[in-house]
């Protein structure tokens, strides 16, 4: 993305790799669908420039988008295992509301090579930050008109050979569990080297799938409804005042909660709020979160409750810095399962509504910056960083 400046370097970088769970059955086949709408108000899909990219590039989709999306539009990403067969080609006959034909092609990559910064599972390690500094980071929470006792917290780093070096206490992540993938040769996918069609902003999941190829039961057919689809955009808004900057958004049918968090450069100090109520939350919570802990943390006040529709951030935080703010809509966690005590295969679908206001002097990003971004940070090493010890 175009936004590769020490911005958003620092900003993707402040958090922690995440694990995968393993599973305690394992089907023949599984079958793993990310769903992502992404808005970037004010942007829009960057009209006939978009298209023209879009053009260019062949289709700006690729995997890894839905996890991460770059431009303004829908996504999704399609992974399939099998035990018997991993790997093998295989297709996905979708509904006819979903705008991709009658079936969507799951292959794996022709020419899947780690590449020499790749981590252990094949997935290209995050942008660097330059070296330099010392950086002050400075960390506020809360939604509101004033700034609450004990804030901001305030540590100082260092950037050398790449690595961070800290000069007081860091904030500690938050443990985010995961049950996505690190989509290596094992797995086929869409989208594919051979189709990077766009989804459409009008497409719809709703319907029968049926999966079938080498290793695939023949009776890997699912319906997904409403719960499964698509969530409406977010429409984050902002309004600057002498209290702050009131953050507004619509109300989302099937978010469960919400969460915001802003990062600004003032000089070589690096400003970060989120609207957290209970302490330290980064960025490692713009992302898919297991429904569990979307309940635990909407009550602890980690999470925005679904009802709430603004959000002020206090004027003393980034006083005259623009900031880059970043919003999700936590939407549902749904597993679908072969009948039977050891089920033949298995389907988890994953949906969330993302939105980003950048910040004034920023571009937005090409297509193929979108998904040249997209491929590199597919998965846990996207989220690798300044916290990461």
């Amino acid at each position: 993305m175009r936004i590769r400046t020490s911005l958003s370097a620092l900003a993707v970088t402040l958090a922690t790799a995440l694990s995968t769970p393993a599973h305690a059955r394992e089907p023949e086949a599984e079958l793993y669908i990310d769903v992502a709408t992404h808005a970037m108000p004010g942007m829009g899909g960057m009209g006939a420039l978009g298209r023209f990219a879009g053009a260019m590039t062949g289709g700006n989709a690729q995997y890894g988008m839905a996890r991460h999306p770059g431009m303004h539009g829908n996504y999704m990403d399609v992974a399939l295992h099998s035990r018997s067969q991993p790997g093998a080609p295989a297709t996905q006959a979708v509904p006819k509301g979903l705008r991709l034909g009658n079936e969507i092609d799951l292959l794996t990559p022709a020419a899947w090579e780690p590449s020499p910064d790749a981590g252990t599972d094949g997935q290209a390690t995050p942008l660097a930050v330059t070296d330099g500094g010392p950086y002050t980071i400075r960390y506020y929470w809360g939604c509101g008109e004033q700034v609450r006792s004990g804030q901001p917290a305030t540590f100082t780093t260092s950037i050398r050979d790449g690595r961070p070096v800290y000069s007081g206490s860091a904030m500690t992540p938050r443990s985010v569990p995961q049950d996505g993938i690190s989509a290596g040769p094992e797995y086929s996918l869409w989208p594919n080297p051979s189709s990077r069609r766009s989804v459409s902003r009008k497409a719809s999941l709703a319907g029968t799938h049926r999966v079938a190829g080498n290793g695939v039961p023949e009776s890997m057919q699912f319906d997904l409804g409403a719960e499964h689809d698509f969530l409406p955009a977010l429409e984050l808004g902002s309004e600057d005042h002498d209290h702050g900057t009131l953050l507004s958004w619509n109300g989302l049918d099937g978010a469960r909660a919400y969460f915001i968090h802003a990062t600004a450069m003032d000089g070589d100090t690096v400003v970060m709020w989120s609207s957290a109520t209970d302490g330290y939350a980064g960025p490692e919570l713009l992302d898919f979160l297991p429904e569990d802990l979307v309940t635990q943390w909407t009550s602890q006040g980690t999470l925005l409750d679904s009802g709430q529709r603004s959000c002020q951030i206090p004027a003393e935080v980034f006083g005259d810095a623009a900031p880059m703010v970043q919003m999700i809509a936590y939407g549902n966690v749904r597993t679908l399962e072969a009948p039977g005590t050891s089920p033949a295969w298995r389907v988890r679908v994953r949906t969330k509504s993302t939105a980003m206001l950048m910040p004034s002097g920023f571009a937005a990003p090409s297509a193929r910056e979108a998904g040249e971004d997209a491929a590199r940070s597919t998965g846990k090493n996207l989220l690798r960083g300044l916290f990461h010890r």
